[in-house]
């Protein structure tokens, strides 16, 4: 007679409960314990990482500057609240030679680049003023004498510029049914979430735009740039958004910090939105020696007048 072997068909004698667990449950279990524990321990890493790319971005990407500087003759020194409690600094210039009272004025909300503060950037818009209008420029938190800031990000600098706009519609020597938005180079990214989002800004002009945080991190650190910087807040998307809203778009064809190719994918996804677009191409023109001549100047002023409906001078 043959030994009979136990096999996976026939029932073992063992008491089942009793018996250990089979290979095949406990394998079972250790894998669904891995998923408890390694769960927990990717999000963990997730938040961490996003944790660290924000300071990166705070510490390294943004450049204030706080170095004393006196107001010009003309300039009212405003103070902006924000509704995190902090307080920024910021002129408005009214049009040249307008009598006090004489508003309201239609207003170009100026938004300012990353380095310095007001007085290192006024020249980009100052000229607006002998054109009739008048302008606001203001410090982000943590530049010139706004409100120090324990850290800087593109959310907080968009809650500054939304304060600065919010501050204009208060003030009644601007008329609230002609204001635009001017932004030059990272304040471009708040011009144009503003002129998205809110109603009270007609125009828009964007100035040494870039159209993303990874594209331009990408064009001075391939490959690991784009890996440093979190997304999110991309000029192209809000440009995307602005619907019908006149758009104006200034870049340097030797722009050295800047590529003058993201003006082209800007003026796509304006377009592609619906948005009525202009690009004017400064030859010759780099990141900061721009806008200093009037035939640059020109087309700048021609477009908010015709946006604004406002006779220049």
């Amino acid at each position: 007679m043959l030994p009979i072997v136990r096999g996976d068909l026939e029932p073992s004698s063992t008491d089942e409960t009793t018996s250990e667990p089979s290979a095949p449950r406990r394998s079972g279990r250790v894998r669904l314990l891995r998923r408890v524990i390694a769960y927990p321990l990717v999000i963990v890493a997730a938040v961490v990482v996003i944790r660290w790319l924000h300071i990166v971005e705070s510490r390294v990407f943004y450049m204030p500057s706080r170095a004393a500087f006196q107001t010009p003759l003309g300039y009212e020194d405003v103070s902006i609240p924000t509704p995190d409690g902090l307080t920024l600094h910021g002129w408005f210039i009214p049009p040249a030679g307008a009598k006090p009272g004489s508003g309201p004025w239609p207003t170009i909300l100026h938004c300012h680049g990353n380095a310095g503060n007001v007085d290192s950037h006024i020249d980009f818009s100052s000229f607006l003023t002998d054109h009739g209008f008048a302008v606001l420029i203001f410090d982000y938190r943590g530049y010139g004498r706004s409100s120090l800031a324990s850290g800087l990000s593109r959310d907080l600098l968009l809650i500054d510029a939304r304060a600065a706009l919010d501050y204009l519609l208060t003030r009644p020597d601007v008329d609230r049914e002609r204001i635009a938005a001017f932004g030059v180079s990272l304040g471009a990214v708040f011009a144009l979430r503003l002129a998205a989002d809110r109603p009270e800004v007609k125009a828009i002009c964007a100035v040494s735009a870039f159209s993303s945080w990874s594209a331009v991190a990408g064009d001075h650190l391939p490959v690991v740039g784009p890996l440093l910087i979190p997304s999110g807040l991309n000029p192209a998307d809000s440009a995307r958004e602005l619907g019908a809203k006149p758009l104006l778009i200034v870049h340097g064809d030797r722009d050295e910090i800047v590529n003058v190719r993201h003006a082209g994918i800007i003026e796509e996804a304006a377009r592609s939105g619906g948005a009525v677009v202009a690009r004017f191409v400064i030859p010759g023109g780099d990141h900061n020696g721009i806008l200093q001549t009037e035939e640059e100047q020109r087309p700048i002023a021609e477009f908010f007048a015709a946006a604004l409906r406002v006779n220049r001078r």
